[in-house]
């Protein structure tokens, strides 16, 4: 920039707003001249008006270099210390977070992941889902918090994660709805939590410290009474200890913190005790002895010495054991029944972990509420019948167990990977030490939770294993009888452990709440969000503790633990789909510097999650579900709208872009079309909506229902009228909101109107989600002169909703319409049925029926009759096709009878005309004319006097009536006929018509409609002339103007007359005819078309194939029969299966000529493959053999077709190749040693080589139709024959002359008539519609039929001998052998095909080398080939690659479904025939006496008696 230039610069006013002095906003006078002391001597001044809204970048620097990141509490706590030594001058600095890895994120992952279920459940859930169950629940469990770590590693160190841990991720990740309502349930698990390690707490305190403790005494108590007498006990103190807890965590944090190291060295103690213990057991097992009645596990303070009987001086004495049992201590006392017939027993319940234990304790023993713990092994002799007595002496079930109970109480014991994260704050490199440290810690935690299953099981008896609360082994915590030196050691560091652990709980969840009450998401938690001066969440503290007692009131450790699995696990899922999302979503803010995760695993971890969540509590898990959803619902509708740039609205912004993607695929079928509605409307000067009632009147059509786009266009530039475009654009959004219409604004800045209007037209929508309607008032005030314009305006909208085949809906008098606040309570709508249009008439009724607006008015129809119309009849025809459209409507046939033509519409049609008679003379051009004729059209309109009752200007009369029309048939008729569109919008000019009038049709060259009244004076173009003196000019008028000009006077006198009360009067416009003489090109019907063809192959199908396969002496009527069976069996299936790939669309599959085509060729593939198994299958076999084989060809086909794009017009790959190739496939399976060297009944007769010759005659002679019935009709299609003819006419030569050459005998062979005469029509098919002259074709054939004379007579016996493939009719050698040499004639014909040769058409065979969309190219050829597609863009060579690709799949593919196929035929039900069978009628069908008299003939008399 030059000096000059600066100046100018400088001193300009630009878009003539004054400049800043300051560059910040909102800045004060006072604080101007410091911040502007920033930028002194910067030479920052080209971007001071940017820093009003962009901060410079030292500045953004700055302010991240002293980021401070405290937890929640924190920063308050320091803030109010700050304000109570307000006197000091300085403030003590912050000190920087210090944590590593180890002591910020691994400890405390470890002590938050062990807890309570290890110590006090962990053993019983060994005994009782055994070591390979527990093994599965504990893989499960890990497995599932290892994936939800990755997940979270992700997120974790995508940014700084602050307080409230997983709610901030998942919250910042998944939007507020998803966060407050898992956040929710986080914290109502953290809180769950807390009430569970108090319940393991006293637990501990009251059955293994001390028992005497207990305030509701448990001894001597039974069943029942002594399971609630314990719960009671645990109500009590749990809440004793809640209450004390609770007051700890309110007095101060800090005491809690400091204790943490106390209970985690606790917790560490312990395991290596236990693990200590283990390996003690293999050289010193502890003494730990279980005594056992029979197999059955007795408490063990109900003896003192494990035996019935004992010796003392001499005397035999009985035990404690022996009264517990019987009614006296004599021996000759009665005693129970299972206690006398069953030995006493005491086994060693530690035995150690080399003694082999683990065998037994390997698979699981559940066990239903009062069973008696019992040993595998020992003899227990007890009486079925009688019932169970002095069960209070045995160890019993305490609850009734099942594998999905273990996991709902397991999963808790690995909660708490989310320890690390919500310490972010805190350490010195978050994003490195919370994925190493979460995973380490998982890892561990894992592997002592594996290994300890392993352990258990290997060194505890299974009956002490089962002992829930040790009642066996004197009262021990069972995981304390392994331990080192002492079970103490277990019990007193449990016990602290589950202290610390549920005082981390009540401190964790109260900051948790805080933490979500402060976000503001959920209103009516906002209370919990305040605290005392230093931030401790005082009211979240108790709303905790009472949440927390009411785990306590349950009381049960077994049934709180699967409610807070269920919380945790929803957490833990909503972690993995916020990082699979972020990741599939692939939003720019996504750049974890943890790399090791993916979206597949963060999908497997939400799948673990929810499996996990229905498989612990299938009720539990609704509950939760039902919690999370109604907190989501709530915040969505009441919750305060937070924009944290989720993934939710990346979710909806790519469903978005799916859906209209999906939409934009084809055109809406009939049943989905709606009105999707454009309203224009325009704006005063104050840009407020000069017509509100259309928004009215779209709530009311729309019902809230579809796309609604209310545009409006502003005049001037873009530049000087933003400003007045958002204020239009709010007045448009306000107005909406007022009516209640859901849609989207849109306001178009233009030169003027007319252009505006026009913009929103063409591109109002986005993608397949555009407008089909249109919807315009009609201009005020339009006979005016200075609205002249206006209504010019109004024309052109009429012209380019024409072209672009859009409905037009044009409400007449619209301030006068009803709003939603009205109520018809009674009232007609009047629609004037004149035209079909497709149903859309009937249509807009029907929707403003729905609306409490017009719910009431009940709907008439009128139609119109001519003189020659049943109008009786017409009226029955309209009432049936009303029930059919379940539409209720008076029905009434308007009969409009010839009669003369009044004068006024002789001037009319005179005046018209005139005019154009002068515009001719004018010699203007046809677009000029045409706008002329329209404008003069207007201005006669202006000397049309027309009435106007006052009941249209009254808004609440009775009589009120409005119209509502719709545009032409034709653009109507779009909804039913798609097709259509294109041909019909150069051919009519549709225009819209008040209540008393209607508009008469267009002329066949555009000419346009007019206007009329039938009670207006008639008055000329000329002042004062009388127009009953005008006759002679009357008798040069053009009759078909004048015929149309009388049909709407009469029309509209009688629509005046019919409707005069009516609430509503539609109308609908009818278009010129497309068509006027209603002829159609027979060859346009598929049924002249292509049926010739059909009949051709279903010769070839059912008499080709059924004749060529009875060669065999006595299976003629098999080869026929079950050639008739398959191959009508194959039809049918092959229409649906094939259907369903090709021609299936919007839910059904379309049947045509083409179909059928399509699924003989199908059939024919069966057939091929038939003639291999020909004579040594079932017709079960087949019909199954049919079955399987017309899918894999149909998904083949697709598959080539649909990927690989290939030219194969003959079928040489995807028929030939297929059938030949799976045939193979079944007989290899079908392998019959016996037949290894043929079969005696495997001959021919002198008739069945005949019959078979037959058939061979029909398929020669019909083989060019099967070539050709499928390629493009013309040139292509006759090539296709004529090279088909000249190939099969090669081969049969060819054949006849090898055969005499090949024979021995110098003689003819029928076989080689029968089959190899037919080899050139499979080789030339791959390029019989190329142009590769008749020479290649003969060539081809000769070359056919040679490969395939070889192939019968070398090629088939080896493979038989050699590759246990019995080829019976040698399809490998007319099918295989020659559709190979097809495809690599095919291949070198595309390789050689050249534009230069094949003219345009070329890329309409090769339809795939055609030019790629928008190519300028393309647009050449379209030119020059109307209708020509959009190919791929291929080359030769890629075309060639694709051939040989579709080549090798094809074999593949069929081989692989033929050997399935044929493993499926073997099985024995299908009733394969004996070998002695084979090629045998005799099995299957009912034959006569004779049938086998040739072959008896040969085998049994002399040639003069068969000759007789």
């Amino acid at each position: 920039m030059t000096d000059s230039e600066e100046g100018e610069g400088l001193n300009s006013r630009g878009d003539g707003n004054p400049k800043e002095n300051s560059p910040f906003i909102n800045s004060s006078a006072a604080g101007d001249a410091e911040k502007s002391q920033q930028y002194d001597g910067k030479n920052m001044a080209l971007f001071e008006e940017e820093m009003d809204t962009s901060p410079m970048v030292s500045s953004l620097l700055s302010s991240l270099a002293n980021y401070s990141n405290l937890p929640t509490g924190s920063k308050e706590h320091e803030e109010a210390e700050n304000n109570e030594e307000g006197a000091r001058q300085s403030k003590k600095p912050i000190k920087a977070p210090q944590l590593g890895t180890l002591m910020g994120v691994y400890l405390p992952c470890i002590q938050n992941i062990f807890g309570v279920i290890l110590f006090l459940r962990m053993t019983w859930m060994v005994g009782i889902g055994g070591v390979f169950g527990s093994f599965i629940i504990v893989f499960m469990c890990c497995s599932t918090t290892m994936l939800t770590a990755i997940s979270m590693s992700a997120i974790a160190t995508n940014g700084v994660v602050p307080a409230g841990g997983s709610y901030y991720m998942i919250s910042r990740s998944l939007g507020p709805e998803f966060g407050g309502a898992v956040g929710i349930c986080f914290y109502l698990g953290t809180t769950f939590a807390g009430a569970m390690y108090i319940l393991g707490c006293i637990e501990i305190l009251l059955i293994y410290i001390v028992p005497q403790a207990a305030i509701f005494k448990i001894e001597g108590l039974e069943g029942a009474e002594a399971e609630i007498a314990l719960l009671n006990n645990m109500r009590v103190y749990g809440t004793i200890v809640l209450s004390f807890m609770a007051l700890v965590v309110f007095v101060g944090v800090k005491y809690v913190n400091k204790l943490a190291l106390v209970f985690l060295a606790c917790v560490i103690l312990s395991i290596l005790a236990v693990y200590v213990g283990v390996i003690k057991t293999a050289v010193d097992p502890p003494a730990f002895p279980v005594c056992l009645l029979g197999n059955r596990t007795l408490v063990s303070k109900g003896y003192d010495i494990c035996a019935k009987l004992i010796e003392m001086d001499n005397e035999t004495v009985t035990t404690r054991l022996w009264g517990s049992f019987c009614d006296s201590e004599y021996l000759n006392a009665t005693c129970d029944e299972y206690f006398t017939n069953n030995n006493v027993t005491e086994i060693q319940g530690i035995p150690g972990v080399t003694s082999g234990i683990l065998a037994e304790n390997l698979f699981g023993n559940y066990l239903k509420k009062g069973t008696i713990l019992a040993k595998r092994g020992l003899p227990s002799d007890v009486d079925p019948d009688s019932p169970p007595s002095s069960t209070n002496r045995y160890v019993l079930a305490d609850i009734t167990s099942f594998f999905t109970l273990l996991v709902g109480i397991y999963f808790p014991s690995v909660t708490g990977i989310m320890a690390g994260s919500n310490r972010s704050g805190d350490l010195r490199d978050a994003q490195k030490s919370i994925p190493i440290g979460t995973i380490a810690a998982i890892t561990t935690t894992s592997i002592v939770y594996m290994s300890s299953v392993v352990l258990f099981g290997a060194c505890i008896e299974g009956v002490v294993l089962r002992d829930k609360f040790g009642e066996g082994v004197n009262g021990n915590l069972v995981i304390g009888t392994l331990a080192w030196p002492s079970p103490w050691v277990i019990v007193f560091g449990s016990f602290f452990s589950t202290c610390g652990a549920g005082l981390q709980s009540l401190t964790g969840a109260p900051r948790l709440l805080q933490a979500i009450s402060r976000d503001g998401i959920i209103p009516f938690l906002r209370v919990f969000g305040h605290g005392k001066a230093n931030g401790e969440p005082t009211w979240a503290l108790l709303l905790t503790a009472s949440i927390c007692e009411i785990g306590i009131i349950i009381a049960s450790l077994d049934s709180v633990a699967p409610i807070l699995s269920m919380f945790f696990l929803m957490c833990y899922m909503f972690v993995n789909l916020a990082c699979a999302l972020q990741t599939l979503l692939r939003t720019p803010n996504w750049r974890p510097r943890f790399k090791f995760y993916h979206w597949a695993l963060s999908f497997l971890g939400m799948s673990l999650c929810l499996s996990l969540m229905f498989i612990c509590s299938w009720y539990y898990a609704m509950v939760a579900m039902g919690i999370a959803t109604c907190i989501y619902k709530y915040i969505e509708f009441c919750g305060a709208e937070k924009e944290w740039g989720d993934g939710i609205r990346g979710i909806s912004l790519s469903a978005a872009r799916f859906a209209l993607m999906r939409v934009e695929e084809g055109p809406p079928h009939t049943k989905n079309w709606r009105p999707q509605i454009l309203v224009l409307v325009s704006v005063d000067a104050e840009q407020n909506v000069e017509q509100p009632r259309l928004l009215s009147l779209t709530n009311q059509l729309k019902a809230g229902k579809g796309l609604t786009i209310v545009g409006t266009s502003v005049q001037g530039t873009f530049l000087d009228n933003y400003t007045e475009a958002q204020r239009a654009d709010q007045s448009l959004r306000k107005l909406m909101e007022t009516e209640k219409v859901k849609g989207f604004s849109q306001v178009v800045v233009s030169s003027n109107l007319r252009d505006g209007t026009s913009h929103l037209i063409q591109i109002g929508g986005l993608g397949g989600l555009k407008h089909n309607t249109v919807m315009v008032s009609w201009p005020r005030n339009w006979k005016r002169p200075e609205y002249h314009q206006q209504f010019r305006n109004f024309i052109e909208v009429v012209r380019e909703t024409t072209v672009a085949s859009l409905a037009l809906l044009v409400p007449k008098n619209i301030s006068s319409y009803p709003s939603n606040g009205e109520r018809f309570t009674e009232g007609h709508i009047d629609v004037w049925w004149v035209v079909h249009d497709g149903g859309m008439l009937m249509l807009l009724p029907f929707l403003l029926r729905q609306h409490k607006v017009w719910r009431k008015c009940k709907m008439r129809i009128f139609t119109v009759a001519q003189m020659d119309d049943n109008s009786i009849q017409m009226r029955k025809d309209l009432i049936t096709f009303l029930y059919h459209l379940r539409i209720e409507a008076v029905v009434e046939v308007v009969e409009m009878h010839d009669s003369d033509i009044s004068a006024y519409t002789y001037e009319k049609t005179l005046v018209m005309e005139e005019r154009t008679q002068i515009l001719k003379q004018m010699h203007l051009t046809k677009n000029e004319m045409e706008r002329e004729i329209q404008s003069i059209t207007d201005s006669s309109r202006g000397s049309i006097r027309r009435k106007n009752p006052t009941a249209l200007r009254s808004q609440h009369s009775n009589e009120e009536r409005v119209s509502l029309v719709e545009k032409s048939e034709d653009e109507a008729g779009m909804v039913s006929n798609p097709k259509q569109q294109t041909q019909s919008h150069s051919k009519k000019t549709s225009t819209p018509t008040s209540p008393t009038s209607l508009t008469c049709p267009a002329g066949p060259a555009g000419d346009a409609a007019t206007w009329t009244d039938h009670k207006s004076p008639p008055t000329g173009h000329e002042e004062g002339k009388d127009p009953f003196n005008m006759k002679p000019e009357w008798e040069n008028l053009n009759q078909t103007d004048l015929r149309r000009m009388h049909t709407a006077v009469r029309l509209n006198e009688v629509i005046t007359r019919k409707s005069k009360e009516a609430k509503l009067v539609l109308l609908n416009m009818p278009g010129p005819p497309k068509n006027r003489n209603n002829n159609t090109d027979p060859m346009d019907n598929a049924m002249y078309r292509d049926y010739p063809f059909f009949t051709d192959v279903q010769v070839m199908i059912f008499l080709g194939f059924g004749c060529l396969l009875a060669f065999f002496r006595i299976y003629g009527f098999g080869g026929m029969v079950f050639n008739f069976l398959t191959a009508t069996f194959a039809i049918q299936w092959a229409i649906l299966v094939q259907g369903y790939f090709q021609f299936y669309h919007e839910g059904k599959i379309h049947l045509g000529v083409i179909n059928l085509i399509n699924a003989e060729f199908a059939c024919a593939v069966v057939l091929i493959s038939f003639g291999a198994v020909l004579g040594k299958t079932s017709p079960l076999q087949l019909l199954v053999m049919a079955l399987l084989e017309v899918p894999v060809f149909a998904i083949t086909e697709w598959v080539v077709l649909k990927y690989l794009r290939i030219n194969d017009a003959g079928g040489s790959i995807l028929i030939h190749l297929f059938a030949c190739y799976f045939g193979l496939g079944v007989t290899f399976v079908l392998y019959r040693p016996g037949l290894k060297e043929g079969h005696p009944k495997e001959k021919t007769s002198y008739v069945s080589d005949l019959l078979s010759v037959m058939g061979t005659l029909f398929l020669w002679v019909f083989w060019p139709s099967f070539n050709s019935a499928l390629t493009l009709k013309g040139d292509d299609q006759h090539r296709a024959i004529l090279h088909t003819f000249i190939g099969l006419s090669a081969s049969t030569l060819t054949a006849v002359a090898l055969s005499f050459m090949l024979n021995k005998k110098g003689k003819l062979t029928m076989a080689d008539v029968q089959n190899v005469t037919l080899a050139g029509g499979v080789t030339v098919g791959a390029s019989v519609d190329m142009m590769i002259s008749p020479a290649a074709a003969y060539a081809l054939g000769i070359m056919g039929c040679t490969a395939c004379m070889l192939g019968y007579k070398y090629l088939t016996p080896f493979l038989a001998r050699h590759c246990r493939i019995q080829d019976q009719c040698g399809i490998h050698n007319l099918h295989g052998l020659t559709g190979l040499i097809s495809c690599t004639a095919g291949i070198c014909a595309i390789l050689m095909a050249k534009e230069e040769v094949y003219g345009p058409s070329f890329y309409e065979i090769f339809t795939h080398r055609a030019p790629m969309e928008g190519d300028p190219k393309l647009l050449e050829l379209q030119a020059l080939i109307p209708g020509l597609k959009p190919g791929l863009g291929r080359t030769a060579q890629e075309q060639a690659l694709f051939q040989v690709a579709a080549v090798f799949s094809t074999i593949g593919l069929s081989a692989l479904g033929g050997v399935i196929t044929g493993f499926i035929l073997n099985l024995p039900f299908l009733a394969s025939p004996p070998d002695e069978f084979c090629f045998d009628d005799e099995l299957f069908f009912d034959i006569p006496e004779d049938y086998d008299s040739p072959f008896s003939c040969k085998n049994n008399l002399t040639k003069e008696d068969c000759t007789a």
